[in-house]
Parts: C-alpha cells; structure tokens; sequence
C-alpha cells in the first residue's frame, strides 16, 4: 500500500512537471524594455486656453492649445475686423529656465490652427510683443 502511494506521488509530481514546461509562449509576461518605453515618454503636458483683446473694438480672439509628444497645436478664433493682422506674443516654458516668446501674426475674422514644431509647453499668450524680438 506504502509503495503504490508513493508511486501515485511521484507519478502526480511528473505530470505537474511536465505540464508546466509546456506552458505556451504567449503567456510570457512583456519584457522590461516595454515597459520602460511607455514609463519614458509619459504623458505630454498639459493644454490651455488664453485670448486677446483686438486693438480697435471689444473683439477677441481666442486660442486653446495642446502639447504633443513632437508638437504643440493651437487652434485659434480671431473676431478682430476682417482685412487686420493682429500680432500675438506665445510665452513657453523652457524646462524652468527664464521663459522665451514666439509671435505670431493672425488675420482678422479667421479661425484654423497653428502648428509650433517643438514640444514645450504654453504658459500664456499676449500682445506684449517686445520680448519676441529678443529671440
């Protein structure tokens, strides 16, 4: 009796055994470079949303934007007068070093969106358009 235990014991620790070794590849966990991929990039800064008022009535234009991992898009609605640029001064954070100014013309009565080729993110926009031309 001693010896048919002992052989249904070692007969059941085969088996488990055996049927671990055969487990199928998919059911590997994801390798350690996955996840450091998605820990790396994260997620982009934040967006935000600003206006200016127009120089010759209460008009508006109005801006919203959001950072990308290779860019950051502003979408923009200008209600200035038709026929009138008004120049915008974007204020950027640059990695908490003293912030730099980007301008950028708008024509009057348009809206669309305007594309920044670097990932760093708006602080505000204004008319004060002096710190521009320092860049």
């Amino acid at each position: 009796m001693r010896t048919l235990t002992m052989a249904g014991g070692m007969l059941a620790a085969t088996g488990l055994t055996l049927g671990l070794m055969s487990a199928p590849a998919f059911a590997t966990p994801t390798t350690a470079s996955d996840a450091t991929a998605a820990a790396v990039q994260g997620p982009p800064p934040k967006a935000g949303k600003g206006s200016v008022k127009c120089n010759e009535n209460n008009s508006r234009i109005n801006f919203s934007w959001k950072t990308g991992y290779a860019s950051t898009k502003v979408y923009y609605n200008n209600h200035c007068l038709g026929g009138f640029k008004t120049k915008v001064a974007f204020k950027f954070w640059n990695d908490g070093a003293t912030p730099w100014y980007k301008c950028v013309s708008f024509e009057g009565m348009t809206q669309g969106t305007y594309k920044f080729a670097h990932i760093n993110e708006i602080m505000g926009v204004s008319k004060d358009t002096k710190k521009c031309e320092k860049n």
